[in-house]
């Protein structure tokens, strides 16, 4: 199975939404650490009231993984389930060859009676 084309499609369309998510969130987790360290006069500054732009990018932070987490999902349903459901089906013509050789003959590894 880790030959078929379709798996390889599977992994590489996978690991390439992962590398982006991850740059995504650490980017915008990291943006915002070093913006607390480097500007603080600016992420103390007021917005509105007692919110101050520290804790508008601080709540933007959920908002962000809230983005990614629905992305993937978007992003599994239109591009890995399709692929992950191909694959089961061949698994299972695979399997179901496999038992009607080894039913057929024997000698392939049935099941032993002693």
């Amino acid at each position: 199975m880790a030959h078929d084309p379709a798996y390889r499609t599977l992994r590489r369309a996978h690991r390439q939404f992962g590398v982006r998510a991850t740059a995504v969130a650490v980017g915008g987790f990291l943006t915002y650490v070093l913006l607390s360290s480097f500007v603080p006069a600016l992420m103390n500054s007021s917005l509105s009231g007692h919110l101050t732009v520290g804790l508008a990018l601080g709540l933007g932070q959920l908002v962000l993984m809230g983005v990614i987490v629905w992305r993937y999902l978007v992003h599994h349903r239109t591009h890995i389930t399709p692929v992950v459901r191909g694959l089961r089906g061949l698994a299972r013509q695979q399997e179901a060859a496999r038992r009607a050789r080894s039913s057929a003959d024997p000698r392939e590894g049935g099941p032993r009676r002693w």
